[in-house]
């Protein structure tokens, strides 16, 4: 009945009329809201027609601006895009005859951006069967968001804090239920108690049974107003050996205390500690005494204790002498003001002072350099200092030294770089994984005229022959070979990409560090082209020589030959028994020497002759000249013995001799009988017996002046090799012994 006579009574168009212009009227006096309204014409078109002076404001707008004007109600120019689709769902409900609250987002004039809280009711035409006017009110919500904005950065920021502290945080209501943990408290409790704290259990069921009832009163002195701090041994039940320091703050809300908060921390390890502290604290004042630092204790600038090392290295005999002193007495005048900044930093910080170096005066007023660190500590109540001082003077004498040592050893590796790279020879040094660690610029330059590769230091030693797989297979294996302790050296005979042909001399080595570890190798190579084309050159001519010569002795042999025949030749034409046997002795001597151009010729060598064959040849044929070979033999016994022309020629000679004279006198008629030659090389002394085992000489005869022709040959020929010589005494037979000097 009331919902019918609102609805006449609004249809009375004169008495609407009359209200709205008292609304009008009285609008902006009453309401701080932006009021306006809205027509909806048939078109479906919205028309804002009306609006009170503090919405005209807010937006900028006159009366005359609102006649008659379309109004888009999602226009971008005044919404804010990301709220562009609630503008939409509201007029489409409010079109529908639905009233809607919302908070939305608008630009002002000057571009700023504000909050509005828009409450709009439709007006519903029962007869159009629409909605034909939408009135509403709207409130500047911006100050409040912007506080709540702020208020959720403010508690997001504690949320953070509270998380990331290491200490657990728990807040319980005056019910005693939980009602936040922090995530290390959350965390922790489960890991070390197994105890799952969820918001909504209650606290007190979770303490041990022994711990209840004071936990219960320290929780109430805090809802009481007061700040309380407890130590609890084994607060929850099933971690025997815990020790929790417990802070219990009241929490206010609207002015009373709602809730408190629990900040609790593992103290057990810090309780250990200080146990085992104050039980070692007689351990380590006898490990300050035997120190070697000196360690002293001061407290406002005064010493109150400096053990037995610093007492010494200051000059003073008792704690007496120092006790009391201002420390600035011991420090010298150029590092008072660093010192006494760092002990002021360290009291206020309390942090450990890192190791300076400093200068002391001694008793003696002498100086000490020293290296001093420190440590401020609260002890009862006051601020200490400990300091504790090393003596560097011996290690800044040593500092000193070194450098000094080290000055010249960067002199002395320049000098030999400068040498290394003066050396004409190619040096390169690889580690044990053959990398290049050194080389000079002779070796670059090589490894370029064979490789065609630029070589750097750090690059593995077979990269120079990456193209190549057996020189590379090469280059790895000979290297390894110096990286076992090898020492060799070979020639390589190489055709170069960049130069022709090379011959290089190679020697590799080790290198060993101070321990006599395998650190590496090192090669050097030597071009030596030059000296191989050289010796190629000489060999050949040599060769040509040798041949030459050979073909001498042939022809020289050759011809004494034909002077041997000529002769034998000769002893047919005459009847003279004693002319033949001078032929015949002429016969044999040349055929002795032909014998030695024979052996020189048919040797590898033609500089020496194998005289031990050459005595082989010659026995033989001597004593087939004399027809004894069936009754007279022989035995020669002799090192590998070699002479030149020089020595072999007279030897042959006095030989020829000496076994002719056994062949003619030692085994007259058909005595049969031996010769032997014994030879020895002492040294650079040829020793030789020759002898036979024939009738002996004669008593009276002297070898040495004989009226013969073949001793007085055998005399000459063995004085003018310097040689010593003479019969050796026997029982039966001849023996000669003869000793000479070869050339070194």
């Amino acid at each position: 009945m009331a919902i019918a006579k609102l609805i006449q009574w609004f249809k009375n168009r004169n008495v609407r009329k009359k209200i709205e212009k008292e609304i009008r009227a009285l609008a902006p006096e009453v309401f701080n809201d932006y009021l306006y309204r809205v027509e909806v014409l048939d078109n479906g078109k919205l028309i804002l027609n009306w609006a009170n002076e503090g919405f005209l404001r807010f937006s900028g707008m006159t009366l005359e601006d609102l006649v008659d004007v379309p109004w888009n109600a999602v226009d971008p120019k005044y919404f804010h895009p990301d709220d562009l689709y609630l503008i939409r769902e509201r007029v489409s409900s409010l079109l529908s005859g639905h009233s809607r609250t919302d908070e939305y987002r608008v630009y002002a004039p000057d571009g700023e951006v504000l909050w509005l809280r828009d409450h709009a009711r439709p007006i519903w035409d029962p007869i159009k069967k629409k909605v034909t006017q939408i009135y509403g009110s709207v409130q500047d919500v911006t100050p409040l968001r912007k506080s709540e904005i702020v208020l959720q950065d403010q508690l997001s920021y504690i949320s953070i804090l509270l998380d990331s502290t290491e200490e657990w945080v728990l807040r319980v209501n005056q019910a005693g239920k939980i009602q936040y943990v922090n995530s290390s408290g959350r965390s922790e409790i489960r890991k070390q108690f197994g105890i799952e704290l969820t918001p909504e259990s209650k606290i007190l069921p979770l303490i041990a049974e022994t711990h209840r009832e004071i936990f219960q009163a320290q929780l109430n002195k805090a809802f009481s107003g007061a700040k309380v701090k407890w130590h609890f041994s084994k607060l929850f039940p099933i971690q025997p050996n815990s020790e929790l320091e417990v802070s219990f703050a009241p929490l206010l809300r609207e002015g009373t205390i709602k809730e408190v908060v629990l900040f609790l921390k593992d103290v057990t390890l810090r309780t250990v500690w200080e146990t085992a502290l104050l039980a070692s604290e007689e351990k380590y004042r006898k490990l300050v005494e035997v120190s070697p630092d000196g360690i002293g204790l001061h407290a406002d600038g005064r010493v109150m204790y400096i053990n037995e090392a610093g007492l010494k290295m200051l000059g003073y005999s008792s704690l007496e002498e120092v006790e009391g002193m201002q420390i600035v007495e011991f420090v010298h005048p150029d590092s008072r003001k660093l010192v006494g900044e760092r002990v002021l930093r360290a009291m206020l910080k309390s942090e450990p002072l890192e190791p300076i170096e400093e200068k002391f005066i001694r008793k003696d007023g002498s100086e000490i350099t020293v290296e001093v660190s420190g440590v401020a500590f609260d002890q009862r109540g006051q601020k200490l200092m400990q300091v504790i001082v090393r003596d560097i003077t011996e290690r800044k004498k040593a500092e000193h030294e070194l450098g000094e040592l080290r000055k010249k050893i960067v002199q002395t590796n320049d000098r030999l770089q400068a040498i290394i790279e003066g050396v004409k020879d190619s040096i390169c040094a690889v580690d044990m994984d053959l990398k290049i660690i050194s080389c000079n610029t002779a070796f670059e330059l090589i490894v370029w005229k064979v490789y065609g590769k630029r070589v750097t230091v750090g690059q593995r030693i077979w990269d120079i022959a990456i193209d190549n797989a057996e020189e590379r297979e090469r280059i790895v294996q000979n290297w390894s070979r110096a990286l076992t302790g090898e020492v060799f050296k070979m020639e390589r005979k190489i055709s170069g990409l960049v130069k022709d042909t090379m011959v290089l001399e190679i020697s590799y080595s080790s290198i060993r560090d101070e321990s006599h570890n395998m650190i590496g190798a090192t090669q050097i190579i030597r071009d030596v082209t030059d000296r191989y084309q050289h010796e190629e050159t000489l060999r050949k001519s040599l060769e040509e020589k040798e041949v030459m010569l050979k073909e001498i002795h042939h022809r020289v042999k050759n011809n004494l030959q034909v002077v041997s025949s000529l002769l034998s030749l000769q002893t047919d034409f005459t009847d003279d028994p004693k002319l033949v046997s001078i032929l015949k002795e002429c016969e044999r001597r040349i055929q002795s020497m032909a014998l030695v151009h024979k052996e020189l010729y048919q040797n590898d060598t033609i500089a020496d002759a194998d005289f031990t064959e050459y005595l082989n040849n010659l026995l033989v044929a001597l004593v087939q000249s004399f027809g004894a070979n069936k009754r007279i033999g022989y035995s020669i016994e002799s090192q590998d013995i070699r002479l030149n022309l020089d020595f072999a020629i007279p030897l042959a000679l006095v030989f020829n001799e000496l076994v002719s004279n056994s062949l003619k006198y030692a085994f007259p008629g058909d005595n049969k009988g031996e010769i032997f030659i014994v030879l020895s090389k002492i040294e650079n002394i040829l020793s030789i017996s020759i002898g036979d085992n024939g009738i002996g000489l004669p008593s009276k005869v002297d070898v040495r002046n004989s009226e013969g022709l073949g001793l007085q040959l055998v005399g000459m020929l063995l004085d003018k090799l310097k040689a010593k010589w003479g019969l050796e005494s026997v029982g039966s037979g001849t023996r000669y012994k003869i000793e000479l000097p070869l050339s070194k």
